[in-house]
C-alpha cells in the first residue's frame, strides 16, 4: 500500500517561533477532496477547507499566491508558482536555505526573509488573493510568521489558509498540500510529481529495511543555540513521527513544552544514544560550533563520530522529500548500535 494512503500520525516542529504549551490531542479537519472546488482550468467559485476547518470562497481559483516558504516549496513543484514568499529563504552569505526547495527566489517577491520579518507594504504590493501557511499548534492562530496582531492584519488583505505540520505524519502532510495543489490549478500527475512518488515509495521502504536490520540503534534528535540543546518530540515533528512508524527508535524528548525539551549544556548527556542527528539549518549552531562546548565534544555518540544532519523543516512533497530519506537510510546503515549506555 502507498504510504500517502490513510497515514495515520502524529507530528512537528516549532522552534523559535513560541509554538505554545498546549499538548492535547485535537482532531484537526482534514477534509479537501469534496469540498474543494475549481479543477485545474476552472474559472468558476473556488473553495478550499483548511486544517483548522476554516473554509475558503473566492469567485475565482486564486492566482496570486502568497505562501510561507515551506508551502511555496510544496506547492512549486506540482506547477503552482506564488508570487510572494516569506519566511527563511536565503542564508546571510545569500545562499538558499533547504527550506526553499527548488523555488526560484529570483522569481518570487520576498515578503520578509525570517520568522519575525513581514512587510505589509511589500505583501499589498503583491495583490495577492490567498495566503499560505504552516499551522504549528492546536490553537488556529498557531501560524507559521503570522502571529498575534499580524495575522488579522493580513486577513484584512487576502485569507489565509493553514496547512497542518501539529501531530500529524509527513505522507499525510504531503497528501493535503497536493490537495491544495490541485485545487490551485497544480498538476498531481506530471512525470516529476509521479517520479517523486515512486521515489519516495522506495526510500520508505529502504528506510524501513535499514531500521530493521540495525535492531538497538537508539537515535537522538535535536536542535541548539549557544545557551541551550534542543531534544526533539518526535510525535510533533511530521517527519520524525513518519521515522519512528517505520520503526526508527527515536529519544522522546519530556517536559510540558511541545516539540523539544530544553536541556543547559550541563544537562546535554542526559539521554544516551548511538546516533546523533544535529539540526543543519543556519539557525542552529553548526558542528564545528558544537564541537567547541565540552559536554557536547564528550557525548559517546560525538567522540564515535555517530552524528548527521537533520532540518526542522521539513519538505511537503514527494519531490522534495525522498532525498531526505535516502540520506536518512544510508546514515542508519552505516551506524553503530554499541554507542549508548
Amino acid at each position: 500500500m502507498s504510504v500517502f494512503q490513510g497515514a495515520a500520525g502524529l507530528s512537528r516542529r516549532g522552534f523559535l517561533i513560541g509554538a505554545g504549551g498546549l499538548a492535547a490531542t485535537v482532531v484537526l479537519t482534514a477534509c479537501g477532496s469534496s469540498d474543494d472546488k475549481a479543477a485545474p482550468g476552472s474559472s468558476g467559485p473556488w473553495e478550499f477547507t483548511d486544517d483548522r476547518g476554516q473554509k475558503t470562497s473566492r469567485d475565482q481559483r486564486p492566482t496570486r499566491v502568497v505562501a510561507y516558504v515551506s508551502s511555496a516549496a510544496a506547492l512549486w513543484d506540482y506547477g503552482v508558482r506564488p508570487v510572494g514568499v516569506f519566511g527563511p529563504q536565503k542564508t546571510a552569505d545569500g545562499g538558499k536555505e533547504i527550506q526553499a526547495g527548488n523555488i526560484d527566489l529570483n522569481a518570487v517577491t520576498s515578503i520578509g526573509n525570517a520568522w519575525d520579518d513581514f512587510s505589509m507594504e511589500k505583501f499589498a504590493a503583491t495583490k495577492p488573493d490567498l495566503v499560505i501557511t504552516g499551522l504549528t499548534g492546536a490553537k488556529p492562530t498557531d501560524l507559521w510568521v503570522l502571529k498575534d496582531d499580524l495575522g488579522p492584519k493580513v486577513q484584512q488583505v487576502a485569507p489565509i489558509v493553514a496547512m497542518s505540520e501539529y501531530k500529524v505524519t509527513l505522507p499525510k502532510v504531503i497528501e493535503r498540500y497536493e490537495q491544495l495543489a490541485v485545487a490551485l490549478g497544480g498538476d498531481a500527475n506530471s512525470d516529476v510529481i509521479k517520479k517523486g512518488k515512486d521515489d519516495f515509495q522506495k526510500a520508505s521502504d529502504d528506510l524501513k529495511a535499514a531500521i530493521k536490520a540495525k535492531p538497538g540503534l537508539k537515535v537522538l534528535v535535536v536542535s541548539s543555540d549557544k545557551d541551550n540543546l534542543y531534544v526533539c518530540k518526535p510525535e510533533f515533528f511530521a517527519d520524525l513521527a513518519y521515522y519512528r512508524d517505520l520503526g526508527l527508535d527515536i529519544v522522546n524528548g519530556g517536559g510540558s513544552d511541545d516539540y523539544f525539551e530544553t536541556l543547559s549544556w550541563e544537562q546535554a548527556g542526559k539521554y544516551p544514544a548511538d546516533l546523533i542527528l544535529t539540526d543543519s539549518r543556519t539557525y542552529a549552531l553548526s558542528r564545528q560550533q558544537l564541537a567547541a562546548i565540552p559536554t557536547w565534544a564528550q557525548l559517546p555518540a560525538v567522540k564515535a563520530n555517530q552524528l548527521a544532519d537533520w532540518s526542522t523543516e521539513p519538505r511537503f512533497n514527494p519531490v522534495l522529500a525522498a532525498p531526505v530519506i535516502q540520506k536518512l537510510t544510508e546514515v542508519v546503515k552505516g551506524a553503530r548500535t554499541d554507542i549508548a549506555a
